[in-house]
């Protein structure tokens, strides 16, 4: 028997401002909670079927700027904006490579705040799913483990890693499930000492409308952006092996959309978008042999944040009996702000 379900992929605009602080971290949530209310269907006072929206990577990584964006507002880089906050926190850094037994600066960095990040984080998502009434996978923060397990309130490091981290949210506001990044991409994420994530550790959630699985940006990808990532694996699969209808793609593009894809020096025949297409869940979801999977969103983070510039276009794809296809996109997706958008479906699974 099908189920009706409301598929909702967060386009969302950021600056430096989003993260000022937790009432504006929170007002973005709810700048796009206003457009997600607009775009669902209700019967009367109550919503017609259950919807799950997924929100862009990286959305919560730049939080521990939250109450220090004043001494870091002219900052040229983020390195620079968070070492001039580091140097403030150096005891806390200090004791954080003592504790996490690291000598990266970095590293040592996201642990001395994520306690902080992770409360700001995780009470922000639990809010909007509560408020409307939505099953959220809130994009992703760097963040560790949390020695109490994953899903508790209480919160400490289990040792000195950092992964790109994916919490998901249930409509009651509670926090059901934990995604880390396995494929990290080289030049970016390792660089700043990210650890990656383990396959094994990959469990759907289940929900109403199924089981839904999350792949962080890069996870998606069937092939690796250079021919020297030995560790590279691809996941579309390993969900759809364990029932998943429906899986979110939270996504961060750090490369100009409509420009030629090139990547460490080498430049290739495709344009960013048609790379994205061409290597990532569409091409699976249109080749590789699946039993479960219907359904895929994509969301994109948009803006500017000191150096750092996100473009692209959020979709949702579904796989019919004739292929894959594209089933619905965001007109567009510049870093402009009104570029900001959520792309809507209702669909059966």
């Amino acid at each position: 028997m099908s189920t009706k379900v409301e598929l909702a992929a967060c386009q969302v605009h950021v600056t430096p401002e989003t993260y000022a602080s937790e009432t504006s971290f929170d007002a973005m949530l709810n700048r796009i909670g206003g457009k997600l209310e607009e775009a669902r269907t209700a019967r009367g006072h109550e919503y017609a079927y259950p919807c799950l929206a997924v929100f862009p990577e990286t959305i919560g990584t730049f939080l521990p700027l939250v109450d220090r964006l004043d001494g870091v507002r002219d900052a040229k880089t983020t390195d620079d904006a968070l070492g001039r906050i580091a140097r403030k926190s150096a005891l806390g850094i200090a004791r954080a490579m003592v504790r996490g037994k690291t000598l990266h600066p970095t590293v040592a960095f996201l642990l001395s705040v994520a306690p902080e990040v992770r409360r700001i984080y995780r009470n922000a998502f639990s809010r909007f799913a509560q408020r409307y009434n939505v099953w959220t996978v809130a994009g992703s923060a760097f963040l560790p483990r949390n020695a109490y397990g994953d899903l508790a309130d209480d919160f400490s490091p289990t040792d000195g890693r950092i992964y790109n981290t994916s919490y998901i949210f249930n409509p009651k506001g509670r926090h059901v499930g934990v995604v880390r990044k396995v494929n990290l991409v080289p030049t970016v994420e390792d660089s700043v000492g990210l650890s990656p994530g383990h396959k094994g550790d990959l469990w759907p959630v289940t929900t109403p409308f199924g089981q839904i699985g999350t792949l962080i940006c890069y996870d998606g990808f069937r092939v690796a952006h250079t021919p020297n990532e030995p560790r590279f694996c691809p996941l579309l699969t390993h969900y759809d092996d364990h029932g998943c209808r429906i899986v979110a793609q939270p996504s961060a593009n750090f490369w100009p959309w409509d420009d030629t894809w090139t990547f460490q020096g080498v430049q290739g025949s495709m344009k960013r978008h048609e790379q994205w297409l061409n290597e990532g869940l569409l091409s699976q979801m249109d080749q590789v042999p699946l039993q479960s999977l219907k359904y895929a969103v994509t969301a994109q983070l948009l803006g500017e944040v000191f150096d750092n510039r996100f473009d692209g276009r959020s979709h949702i794809l579904e796989r019919t009996s004739e292929g894959a296809r594209i089933l619905a996109e965001a007109p567009r997706g510049d870093v402009s702000p009104e570029a900001e958008t959520v792309v809507f479906r209702v669909v059966e699974v």
